[in-house]
């Protein structure tokens, strides 16, 4: 059977899965090995003065107490960030890198002090009661802005204010020029200092890991959650100073990523090397409240963006000065989220023909920030399109209006944005309308009176996103063939719940006419996959090219051989759906016959290929998002009522999963809005430490999502696919947070946009009624 591209198929990963079959981290020798448990520090900022581990070392069942000074002795690696940032002097940003456990000061609350492996969970929790540790406690700072302030507490010497880099991008010199005309009163200036408030990521899975000794001498066998094994198992191997490939990651399930999943974590060096030095499996449960005091989490950033405008709120200039959390240490790709990812976003969808961006990077008393879903993308989107809305709270303009004036026209794509970087294709205006018409955005006003007889506020809001996504390089894929017509496919990067082994079976079987069941794809083994990583919705547009170019040369290849089976020209040979055919005859061979008629069990076979894929560029998803909601004056509590997108996701493979897809981004996008709120008090100590106390959205919080495509195909892949996997939550916070305040007749609030915070606003501004 035939899978198409275009057909809405159900995943066929589904069936394990919820049958129970899944194969996750903690199900590999499930019960076997030594348990690990961690000694974290209590404080945000401390010195540490002593530590005696003697005790706990003599402990039943305690087989290794461990501190940095063990791991110093072995002469242990750090953890690294991945990308140096030249500074806006030109100088190249100093590099601190993290250990894995405190060494002479820690500085964030969950630091690992010490580790504890033992016979059992039991023992090793128990045994961390009796590790002696002084500390001498030190100031700590979570804000940014208050971080740069003079006479804050400093986490580095390196870094002067608490500030790792100040970065520059764009035309600085023209924009300034232009906010110094206008402010000469010459055109109007309008501005915004928002907040992207911090989330805990809170996958399903949390970060297990197991590590044993591998066959071979001085080689590591590691099990754990990934985004891509290869980059994982470099940098334990450096850590542990091993050849790369002494070290092997296995990747089977994943319960989620989200970006987290992508970056070397204190734990998984630590189990490593545990593993490698006690000669045994050692394991790692990670509970769910460690979760929330250790794991990489993502946005928190302020930005004050603004704009010089004319007189029909036309953008003329736009610049956007962010000040981004990176916590407490920089984890590998975190400098790069809030300045070149985001960067490639920072004028949207909107023709705007001077622009800069100025970033600092804030190191605070808190966990590492790196990738989340989108990436520094839903930040700077963010920002923007709050700033629209004030450009028509202060003008009068409506917002459609200022949107409608400012979008990119179709006849001028392809698009040369101000920042540098080309949007290939693409029909912004007749998107922003058909959502408009979608979203009855003409018939609100009858529906806010209906509202207001109940009591209620109503309210509607709307934004544009747009965001970078499928563009550089990667392994792509590595095809075999068996004797009995069976196709196998290492592919780069990992799936993490995306549903991947459908997306390129489906591709394979589109391409070749292969029957589905003939195809296996496989992942997550970085001794036998080729080199790549899940992250900026690259898979399709990627590993999907790839295999698209590997099945055309494929065909190429079996062209003699299948002229040659049915004793016929090239010329007169034919290839569709599968199927050799002699124009001239009715004789014909399928591709799988073809395959197994050329097998030959001593050597591959003729027809496997090894195929990287290198984009011509990125492709550029975008879509208006539209949000209903409704506010008990009673209970303060934002209902969302309605929810409406349009997308441009170029061809699309399957729309069923490409839906799914975007759900699941719309629904992490309105969680940052409405619920999940990260809060801190003064001395860094984390006052939302678990589910109890931190809000996920659940399905009772989602109304009935309106989800549609008006699509234009990508240039720049040979597929004509944009990237869909975190559009969802790049479009919704705005969009929600537009109508909290048009409901309440209020310019701005920042998220989350919580019963207090919306109690605070009302009162502000004397609302008690609707």
């Amino acid at each position: 059977m035939k899978f198409e591209i275009g057909q809405g198929l159900t995943r066929i990963e589904d069936y394990r899965l919820v049958t129970g079959a899944g194969l996750y981290t903690d199900d590999i020798k499930a019960g076997e090995g030594l348990r690990v448990a961690f000694l974290r520090a209590p404080f945000a900022h401390a010195k540490l003065l002593s530590l005696d581990v003697s005790a706990a070392a003599d402990a039943p069942g305690v087989v290794l107490v461990a501190t940095q000074a063990d791991l110093d002795a072995d002469n242990v690696g750090e953890i690294a960030c991945k990308n140096v940032v030249v500074n806006s002097d030109d100088n190249p940003m100093p590099m601190v890198t993290k250990p894995p456990m405190v060494r002479d000061i820690n500085r964030y609350a969950g630091d690992i002090v010490a580790m504890v492996v033992a016979d059992s969970q039991i023992h090793a929790d128990a045994a961390l009661d009796l590790i002696a540790v002084d500390f001498d406690p030190l100031d700590a700072v979570t804000d940014v802005y208050d971080a740069v302030t003079e006479g804050a507490p400093q986490l580095y010497p390196e870094y002067p204010s608490n500030i790792a880099f100040d970065w520059q991008k764009g035309d600085p010199a023209a924009t300034k020029d232009m906010f110094a005309a206008a402010s000469q009163g010459k055109q109007k200036i309008v501005a915004v200092d928002v907040i992207n408030s911090r989330v805990i990521v809170n996958s399903v899975e949390t970060r297990p890991i197991i590590a044993a000794p591998g066959d071979d001498p001085d080689t590591l066998l590691i099990w754990c959650g990934t985004q891509g094994a290869r980059s994982i198992s470099t940098q334990i191997a450096d850590a542990l100073n091993l050849d790369h490939d002494a070290v092997r990651v296995l990747t089977h399930d994943v319960g989620g990523s989200f970006g987290f999943k992508i970056f070397l974590h204190p734990e998984q060096v630590l189990v490593s090397w545990a593993a490698r030095k006690l000669g045994g499996l050692v394991r790692w449960q990670q509970p769910r409240s460690d979760g929330f005091i250790s794991d990489i989490q993502g946005r928190d950033t302020r930005t004050k963006a603004r704009a010089v405008i004319d007189d029909s709120g036309r953008i003329l200039a736009y610049e956007a000065d962010v000040h981004a959390n990176m916590g407490a240490w920089l984890s590998n790709f975190s400098t790069a989220i809030p300045t070149i990812s985001a960067n490639s976003a920072l004028t949207g969808t909107y023709d705007i023909p001077v622009a800069s961006l100025r970033v600092r990077g804030v190191v605070t008393n808190t966990p590492a920030i790196d990738a989340y879903r989108g990436a520094g993308r839903p930040e700077l989107i963010y920002a923007l399109e709050r700033l629209l809305d004030q450009i028509a709270f202060e003008t009068g303009i409506s917002r459609v209006d200022v949107r409608r004036r400012n979008l990119i026209k179709a006849d001028q794509m392809p698009y040369p944005m101000a920042v540098g970087i080309t949007i290939d294709s693409g029909d912004m205006p007749a998107l922003f309308e058909t959502a408009l018409q979608r979203a009855d955005w003409d018939g609100f006003a009858t529906r806010r009176e209906a509202a207001r007889t109940k009591g209620l506020y109503r309210g509607i809001g709307l934004g544009m996103y747009l965001e970078k996504s499928g563009d550089g390089s990667d392994g792509g894929v590595h095809i075999s063939f068996a004797a009995n017509g069976h196709m196998t496919v290492l592919a780069s990067q990992q799936c993490n719940g995306q549903g991947h082994r459908m997306t390129l079976t489906q591709i394979l079987s589109d391409k070749l006419g292969y029957d589905a069941e003939k195809i296996t794809v496989q992942q997550g083994d970085s001794a036998t996959m080729p080199d790549g990583t899940t992250g900026g919705a690259r898979m399709t547009a990627l590993i999907g090219s790839a295999v698209a170019e590997a099945s055309a040369s494929i065909i190429e290849l079996a062209r003699p051989q299948a002229a040659q089976t049915l004793d016929c020209t090239l010329d007169d040979l034919a290839f569709d759906d599968g199927i050799f055919a002699d124009k001239a005859s009715n004789r014909s061979i399928t591709l799988a016959d073809l395959v197994i008629s050329l097998a030959d069990e001593k050597t591959p076979h003729m027809f496997d290929m090894r195929q990287p894929y290198a984009s011509d560029g990125p492709s550029y998803p975008y879509g208006c998002h539209i949000a209903e909601v409704e506010i008990d004056p009673a209970t303060y509590k934002v209902k969302l009522d309605r929810f409406t997108c349009v997308n441009d996701f170029g061809v699309v493979i399957n729309p069923v999963m490409l839906e799914g897809q975007i759900q699941g981004g719309i629904v992490q996008g309105i969680g940052q809005a409405l619920f999940e709120h990260v809060v801190y008090d003064d001395q860094g100590q984390l006052l939302a430490g678990s589910l109890m106390d931190y809000t996920l959205p659940r399905a009772d919080h989602i109304p009935m999502l309106d989800i549609t495509m008006r699509n234009t195909p990508c240039l720049n892949n040979v597929l004509g696919v944009k990237g869909a996997g975190q559009s969802g939550a790049i479009g919704a916070p705005h969009a929600v947070i537009s109508a909290v305040c048009n409901a309440l007749s209020i310019p701005h609030i920042d998220m989350p946009a919580t019963p207090a915070s919306i109690w605070q606003a009302m009162q502000a501004r004397n609302i008690t009624a609707a």
